[in-house]
């Protein structure tokens, strides 16, 4: 209820996913990953021009072998939001957010030769789900006040849905395109290092396995 009195969603977009089993580097992924939804716009609640706030979430379990395949199961959650419309006017009363879930199992280290140097690198299964949707009446001008919360509707439906129907096409275009940055990155089983200052993933205890 508190929502639909101030900001909520007036569109959501269908989820996308990546699904990938086999030998990868977690931290170039995430590394890979921040650049691209940073160079998109995308920001974290806190605005950080790094995109070190993109984490909002972190799980580990580790499992043995016994009755089980073994090694880890991760969750990640990245909560993103965006500015509707070109930076110079942006529309307040309108944002864009895309919300993304990683999950991994059997995970475990692997020592690996890529282009004659030994690394290591991570071998199990990782899903990426990806949810982007927009949200309305960010500000709750609308939504709290007793007179305007009745003309909601109206303006989104009649005077807003032209620009809300373009940006969800926008939206389903972005979330496509970086998930198949990601799924074609994942295919390239692109081992580089990647400087350990520029991983930012708070928790997964990777920190020079690269």
């Amino acid at each position: 209820m508190a929502e639909e009195m101030g900001e909520h969603k007036v569109a959501e977009i269908p989820e996308f996913r990546v699904k990938y089993n086999d030998v990868f580097s977690l931290r170039n992924l995430y590394m890979m990953m921040r650049l691209t939804l940073l160079a998109e716009g995308w920001k974290g609640s806190g605005g950080e021009e790094d995109g070190s706030d993109f984490e909002i979430y972190y799980s580990e379990n580790i499992f043995q072998k016994a009755g089980h395949r073994g090694g880890k199961e991760m969750w990640v959650y990245w909560r993103l939001n965006k500015d509707f419309g070109p930076a110079n006017r942006a529309n307040a009363y309108f944002k864009e957010y895309l919300d993304i879930d990683m999950h991994m199992v059997y995970m475990a280290d692997v020592e690996m030769v890529h282009m004659g140097k030994k690394m290591m690198a991570q071998k199990g299964e990782i899903e990426i789900f990806f949810r982007p949707y927009l949200k309305g009446d960010m500000e709750g001008k609308w939504g709290k006040h007793p007179f305007l919360r009745h003309l909601r509707p109206v303006y989104e439906d009649r005077f807003m849905r032209v620009e809300i129907e373009k940006k969800e096409k926008d939206l389903w275009r972005e979330a496509y395109r970086i998930q198949n940055t990601v799924k074609q990155y994942l295919e390239l089983r692109n081992f580089a290092a990647i400087p350990q200052e520029q991983f930012f993933a708070r928790r997964l205890g990777y920190e020079g396995s690269v």
